[in-house]
């Protein structure tokens, strides 16, 4: 499968794996419906094309970390997260080892505070507040709302 970004003007270039063919095309009609399209080529190839939409790309990663959710800032149970993926805006992470009964207390629109260090241990870990946008049971995505550490990450997803 191949993945195609939409630039600012809501259009994706196509590229064939098999013979290199090229277009590029709106994919405006598809943003609030199909995500996987089946393209088939001049060739006469099928492919799978993975439209996305977001705004900026996501980096894969398994950094370690913890959060805990701002309403509760005077209490501040940490939870141990591993941060699956990191973009200039925003994080998705993964409760490791927290009883569910502390995870239903987070909800979409909740702010959380998360702590991490990048790939250098030598760096004093990042903070960063983040508002909650999607749960689905011990996985989380969240939207940074501060500018903090935005120079840092940036370099990082250059790496």
């Amino acid at each position: 499968m191949v993945k195609g970004y939409i630039d600012n003007n809501n259009e994706s270039l196509f590229v064939c794996p098999n013979c290199g063919f090229q277009r590029k095309f709106n994919a405006l009609p598809f943003k609030d419906k199909k995500k996987t399209l089946t393209i088939k080529c001049q060739c006469g190839q099928s492919t799978e094309m993975q439209l996305e939409f977001r705004k900026y790309f996501r980096k894969q990663v398994g950094i370690p970390g913890s959060c805990y959710i701002e309403k509760d800032s005077d209490d501040k149970k940490k939870f141990d997260i591993i941060i699956k993926d990191i973009s200039l805006g925003g994080v998705g992470i993964e409760f490791v080892f927290v009883n569910k009964k502390y995870i239903s207390q987070i909800g979409v629109g909740d702010i959380i505070v998360v702590e991490f260090n990048l790939d250098e241990k030598k760096d004093k870990p990042i903070t960063k507040r983040c508002a909650v946008r999607i749960k689905m049971n011990n996985v989380i995505g969240a939207e940074f709302v501060d500018e903090n550490y935005s120079q840092v990450i940036g370099f990082y997803m250059m790496k």
